[in-house]
């Protein structure tokens, strides 16, 4: 999806050390760093995180992306406890790799 939405393989690579990365803008950075938060423990979200990400978006766009990020963080868990494969290929679900 993200190829989709222009970018590249190199933006992908960088999302590792996004926080250091040219590859990414300041306002693209905050949303990465609030989904990479919410992900870990949404109480690593700080208010210095929201008054950051407020310099970039409005407050309607700040809970849209805080649902979005939330929907695919439940559809990633339920998917994955229920072995449901969504890759779109034949492999096993098995043969995917645990981080």
């Amino acid at each position: 999806m993200a190829k989709q939405l222009g970018y590249t393989d190199d933006d992908l690579k960088a999302l590792a050390n996004f926080a250091n990365a040219e590859n990414f803008a300041p306002a693209v950075k905050a949303a990465i760093k609030l989904a990479e938060n919410m992900t870990f423990n949404g109480r690593l979200v700080t208010d210095e995180d929201f008054a950051e990400l407020r310099q970039y978006y409005t407050e309607p766009e700040i809970i849209e992306l805080t649902s979005l990020i939330g929907l695919v963080n439940y559809f990633n868990r339920f998917t994955t406890t229920l072995r449901i494969d969504i890759s779109g290929t034949d492999a096993p679900y098995e043969s995917y790799p645990v981080d």
